[in-house]
């Protein structure tokens, strides 16, 4: 029989595997980090991002500094442990399972090193390396050594930590300024309670700003949304309860954005507000942002008009079972029990605010007067000979026929009238020229940089001056839709559409 020991971890395999283990991004990796330094009592935490001379190139380096209440040398080496832990399972604050420290850096970084203290004057020190664990070096965490810290590393503070990443060799960007942009906006939205709540997280020496989702909260987000209703509240059965702790509450917040005063912004400014892409749920565990997403909706599909309003749930870690919270805090996989309980009131209230949303734009559109462009291609369009009615499906765009043009009994000159609409169009094109029996459509792209960067400003200014270039702008897009629909045969309409796809493309490559 073969006296071969067969360890329950090949160590030399499994650092390198573990490195996969899922966390999304560099911000997600830190926030582990940030997490630790709050649960120690931290009320300030400084990122630094930096670089460094490494082997034939530069490398970013990142350190993260608390005043928590720092660690004793044997509590560092065992925090230095896949699945050391003081807190092992607890429930009582954000961490559970005691991978955090070493996952997280090790996701990112082959080399880390931690130093803390709990008095000033002695500074311990202990660290995991990649390489050298591979290699079969060490098998086991160093037992910390004191060390004397200077620089940006000196002690400033009665107790802390610094948690340093060096040879990083995953990180999401290679340049230390575009790290840290994404890393703010990131931190932000995943700690604005703790922000919202007084404590403070910097970043090179600037402040990270808290971001509210809901655009309810002050920071670095817009404010003017309004909440919908009063929170509810669900007392639920916890899965693994003490005595004392039979029941926990889950309470879930809507808000909606003002359509009337936001609906203008051009497409670039709703992406860098948050307001495009940004419906769904916020999922916050123990007031941490762990998740967002399409979470208890039921069977109710996501459109566009979904991004002007916001949902957050909030829930304590008594509830991870049913929440399904992953161990790297950034996800969850919710039952079905617990679907059950939140979906109905979710997908009715979700419903509820996508008609209120679709309400406000009919509004806003049903106000809106035709420009002096339409005026004069309606009166001129008698002196042009009949398009044939050949033209694109309404339908398929999702733009619906005028009543107006069609029975308006005022409507005495023969001819087309003329309506401008505007959306996120699938293809590449600025404009689509729709024809119908009496009408026709040109469909403007709100997702071309010449619609966002020209046409969206010059149509939402109050200038005079600005007004006559928009008629002029409008009677050239309306002649040339009205060109293309005097095309006649099947081939030259591909080539008119050719054509149109490939001037968009030049323009928006002109535009930049």
């Amino acid at each position: 029989m073969s006296t071969k020991d067969y360890p329950v971890v090949a160590l030399d395999r499994f650092i390198e595997a573990t490195r996969d283990s899922g966390y999304k991004t560099t911000a997600s990796a830190v926030a582990e980090l940030i997490d630790n330094s709050f649960e120690a009592g931290a009320t300030s935490v400084t990122v630094s991002i930096g670089e460094a001379n490494g082997p034939g190139k530069r490398e970013v380096t990142f350190a993260v500094k608390d005043n928590g209440c720092g660690m004793k040398p044997s509590v560092l080496r065992l925090a230095l442990q896949f699945g050391g832990s003081t807190r092992f399972n607890s429930r009582d604050h954000v961490g559970r399972y005691g991978m955090g420290l070493p996952n997280s850096s090790l996701s990112q970084a082959r080399r880390l090193d931690v130093y803390s203290w709990t008095k000033p004057d002695s500074v311990w020190w202990s660290y995991l390396d990649v390489d050298e664990i591979a290699s079969g070096r060490i098998a086991s965490v160093p037992k910390p050594r004191r060390r004397r810290l200077t620089g940006i590393f000196a002690v400033d503070s009665p107790s802390g930590t610094i948690v340093r990443w060096s040879r990083c060799d995953r990180l999401n960007h290679k340049k230390a300024k575009t790290i840290k942009a994404k890393l703010s906006a990131e931190l932000g939205r995943i700690f604005r309670r703790q922000i919202l709540n007084g404590k403070s997280i910097t970043i090179n020496g600037e402040p990270v700003k808290s971001f509210d989702p809901l655009f309810l909260q002050k920071g670095e987000n817009l404010v003017g949304a309004s909440q919908y209703g009063p929170p509810i509240s669900y007392q639920i059965q916890v899965p693994t309860a003490r005595p004392d702790q039979k029941v926990s509450t889950v309470y879930v917040t809507f808000s909606e954005l003002p359509v009337d005063k936001w609906h203008a912004f051009s497409n670039e400014e709703k992406r860098r507000y948050g307001i495009s892409k940004g419906a769904g749920v916020s999922i916050l565990r123990s007031d941490r942002e762990i998740d967002c997403g399409w979470f208890f909706m039921g069977t109710k599909r996501k459109e566009n008009y979904d991004d002007w309003w916001r949902c957050e749930v909030r829930f304590d870690a008594r509830l991870d079972e049913l929440f399904g919270v992953t161990h790297t805090k950034q996800g969850i996989h919710p039952t079905e029990e617990l679907i059950g309980i939140l979906a109905p009131d979710i997908e009715k209230i979700a419903h509820e605010l996508n008609a209120s949303v679709r309400r406000k734009f009919t509004e806003i559109k049903g106000h809106e007067t035709s420009s002096e462009a339409q005026s004069q291609a309606d009166s001129r369009d008698y002196l042009l000979e009949p398009p044939p009615t050949n033209g694109q499906s309404f339908s398929h765009y999702g733009v619906s026929h005028s009543t107006k043009s069609l029975v308006d009994p005022k409507v005495t000159l023969p001819g087309f009238a003329y309506r401008i609409e505007h959306k996120v169009l699938k293809e590449l094109s600025f404009y689509v020229p729709l024809l119908s029996e009496r009408e026709i459509v040109l469909l403007l792209n709100e997702d071309h940089p010449f619609y966002e960067r020209v046409y969206a400003p010059i149509a939402h200014s109050a200038s005079l001056d600005v007004k006559s270039t928009r008629e002029f702008l409008e009677l050239l897009l309306f002649a040339a839709a009205r060109a293309e629909c005097a095309v006649t045969t099947k081939t030259e309409r591909a080539c008119a559409g050719s054509l149109r796809e490939s001037w968009s493309n030049v323009l928006a490559a002109f535009l930049g």
